[in-house]
């Protein structure tokens, strides 16, 4: 029979704070129970983020392919390029709602599988284009195949872990997908390099390799993730049953299907759409500095192997301030302070990028772009999570921040323009207005969620219907 205290605690992972559950009879000891949490993170965590990088590095070779002689073959003249670049977000964008509601209703891994293995095939075919027409119709292709990936995997990620635990595990995700897809600068040149192998141009294995490996990373994919914890075949029923009762009792939730009502609630409350919204602009700007970048660095009068090795460092920052700063704000329990932060330093970062006096501090510019930009991602898809209880609802709010940062997508893609290089002042103009408006909209949020819970705690309101629930500010 084991101890009273054994059984009644379970591990709460900021840091390693245990607190007790109220009501837990699973019989789940401290170290079983970070034992199990170890277990979830390696099993989720590792496949989300090798994956990422992939569906990332997949989706923005473009910008390295472009100036080994794509442009060239292809006769990509005025805007074709950045057409090019937007077609992807609009399959992408469309489909990521539809994608994300049916994930309760079919075996997400799946589902996830056969995205994989349909967007690496997709992109080997980008080496193998001819034509503009036949690189567009590709694109579009890819943004319908990719659509699903992101909202999934922030789903998942939320479905497994309390909403103080959640923002270190996306950052891992999502920055250590970034961080893969920083290192694709190197192995683009070394790609590039393959010059008149087989008869074929060296921009073109930029697309083959990489899409090679995404397609055979997806039976490993399906064998190691796991689906929601109540089918996690690695668990026993007891070890099952004590994740699900720390999740409800971090949130008040019940096991929820998707259905009409959640989607009215979903679009029904502004706090959904705007947080959403928040993700458009830093999005934006990532995308920016992905596509760009090379291109960018090309136009200070660094050489073609120079240009695409340096684009790498930044995201390398990006991935390191991302996790030590998520690892913070899980542990004082913030998101809208840290978000206004990475603005600030976007626009810093921008400011040294446009109008530095020197390329050593426009390379600082760059590292500030990127690190903010990619850094208020994991803050602001937490800050939704954190603030939209109930699982179904949460599902359609996280589908709908995506969607938006897909329309992000289209903005990163279009706002510099390739006669405005090498300065893209008109670009970096725009930009200041987004980071402008994604500071007052957070400012809006804070002050609207810090009185609601105010009013909670003196006076007894009920938050998003659930007794004690309090917002994450």
């Amino acid at each position: 029979m084991p101890d009273e205290k054994d059984t009644q605690l379970a591990v709460h992972l900021s840091g390693n704070h245990v607190e007790e559950l109220d009501g837990d009879d699973s019989g789940v000891t401290i170290k079983e129970g970070q034992r199990i949490i170890r277990r979830a993170d390696w099993r989720l965590l590792p496949p989300l983020t090798l994956l990422y990088g992939l569906s990332f590095v997949d989706r923005s070779n473009l910008g390295f392919a472009r100036i080994v002689g794509m442009s060239t073959d292809l006769n990509l003249t005025g805007n074709k390029y950045n057409v090019i670049l937007m077609l992807f977000f609009i399959t992408y964008t469309i489909f990521e709602i539809p994608s994300n509601s049916i994930l309760r209703r079919v075996s997400l891994r799946i589902y996830l599988a056969m995205l994989i293995l349909g967007w690496g095939t997709i992109s080997m075919c980008f080496g193998f284009t001819q034509s503009f027409a036949q690189m567009a119709g590709l694109r579009v292709l890819l943004g319908l195949f990719e659509a699903g990936f992101n909202p999934a995997c922030l789903y998942l990620i939320s479905s497994w872990y309390r909403r103080y635990e959640t923002q270190k595990r996306v950052a891992i995700w999502f920055t250590g997908g970034a961080l893969i897809a920083g290192f694709n600068g190197i192995v683009c040149y070394g790609l590039s390099q393959m010059e008149g192998l087989g008869g074929t141009r060296g921009w073109r294995w930029i697309f083959i390799i990489p899409g090679a490996v995404t397609v055979a990373a997806a039976v490993p994919f399906y064998i190691l993730v796991s689906d929601f914890p109540e089918k996690a075949h690695w668990l026993n029923v007891r070890q099952r049953e004590w994740l699900l009762q720390r999740l409800r009792q971090d949130r008040g939730e019940v096991e929820e299907t998707l259905g009409r009502r959640h989607l009215i609630e979903a679009a029904w409350d502004w706090k959904v759409w705007a947080m959403a919204f928040l993700l458009t602009f830093p999005t934006a700007g990532g995308y920016t500095m992905t596509f760009f970048t090379p291109t960018i660095l090309s136009g200070f009068g660094y050489s073609l192997a120079a240009s695409q090795c340096l684009a790498t460092p930044p995201y390398v920052a990006a991935a390191i301030c991302s996790i030590i700063t998520a690892i913070v704000a899980d542990r004082i329990q913030r998101r809208g302070p840290f978000i206004i932060g990475y603005c600030c330093l976007v626009v810093v970062g921008f400011i040294l990028i446009g109008w530095g006096p020197n390329n050593g501090s426009r390379l600082v510019g760059i590292f500030f772009g990127v690190v903010g930009n990619y850094c208020a991602v994991p803050s602001l898809a937490t800050f939704l999570m954190n603030n939209t209880p109930g699982a179904a609802k949460r599902q359609v709010a996280v589908a709908v921040q995506t969607t938006m940062g897909g329309i992000g997508g289209v903005i990163g893609s279009l706002i510099f323009r390739t006669q405005d290089a090498p300065a893209f002042r008109p670009g970096l103009y725009a930009s200041f207005g987004c980071m402008g408006v994604e500071i007052i909209l957070t400012l809006v949020l804070m002050r609207h969620f810090h009185r609601q819970n105010k009013l909670a705690d003196e006076q007894g309101l009920i938050l998003e219907g659930r007794e004690g629930f309090r917002y994450t500010i």
